[in-house]
């Protein structure tokens, strides 16, 4: 995880892609994959404490707020 602003703009790396997010700071969340368009996302939390966006999974210690 990459966090460029805190609870504003965040990057996964997952293999070689690079997955981007960003919080609008009222509750949405948009995901951009491989230069598409960015699509608003809902966030869920898993029974093992990941964050997941749409199927993409993060866990551990996140700087996201």
């Amino acid at each position: 995880m990459m966090v460029e602003r805190v609870g504003e703009r965040w990057n996964l790396i997952v293999g070689k892609e690079l997955i981007g997010f960003r919080h609008d700071g009222f509750g949405q969340v948009e995901m951009q994959r491989a230069q598409t368009s960015w699509k608003r996302v809902e966030a869920t939390w898993n029974q093992d404490e990941s964050l997941c966006w749409n199927g993409i999974c993060a866990r551990g210690d996140m700087p996201l707020d």
